[in-house]
């Protein structure tokens, strides 16, 4: 599965947009297995041959609803926002959206679309990390292997807001980056 790369033109932005809160507003009550190209664009209020102009699939537009998740935190964020600010701010939209990712991301949803989520993650995680270890903070284990375990253990964090409602988001990410080899956690959470 790839990820969605957002429209250009002005139109086309506002039927992925719509299509997107379609989605996010079916997914609230129902499986994304159970919602079919029909009632997602009567949702929308766009036409069948419009949808597939964009998507070739419902796993492709929960797949651009997701990527925009992980990219478009806050537009007002500096563009060189620490990973741990980054997962904060993506962890508290996931949190006030938790019933739409519910249905995305947990046994209900798609495990393709959970893995991609999981992979973006980890390419994220592998960016922080690398750009830790070129400021010459030294791991002490495989690069790949502690960005792989961070960008993992970043889902983890994922699920763990869409099922405990009363986490503690912040404290949450501080303790997971906590838990990485000193000094490149405390890298992390700078």
């Amino acid at each position: 599965m790839q990820t969605h790369t957002r429209p250009r033109d002005p139109r086309s932005q506002r039927t992925v947009s719509s299509l997107q809160r379609a989605l996010a507003s079916l997914a609230r009550t129902t499986s994304p297995a159970h919602i079919d190209v029909t009632s997602l664009c009567r949702a929308a209020g766009v036409h069948r041959t419009t949808f597939y102009k964009h998507f070739d699939t419902v796993s492709g537009l929960a797949l651009s609803l997701l990527t925009d998740l992980l990219e478009r935190v806050d537009p007002a964020s500096p563009p060189d926002l620490g990973y741990a600010a980054w997962l904060k701010a993506m962890l508290g939209r996931v949190a006030e959206n938790r019933q739409t990712y519910r249905y995305l991301l947990t046994a209900s949803g798609d495990p393709a679309l959970m893995r991609t989520v999981c992979d973006l993650l980890a390419v994220r995680a592998q960016e922080a990390v690398t750009a830790a270890t070129a400021d010459g903070h030294v791991p002490g284990m495989d690069e790949r292997t502690l960005g792989l375990a961070l960008g993992f253990g970043s889902y983890g964090l994922i699920e763990a807001v869409i099922a405990d409602e009363t986490l503690d988001i912040a404290g949450s990410v501080d303790a997971l980056l906590a838990n990485f080899p000193a000094p490149l956690g405390a890298v992390l959470v700078a």
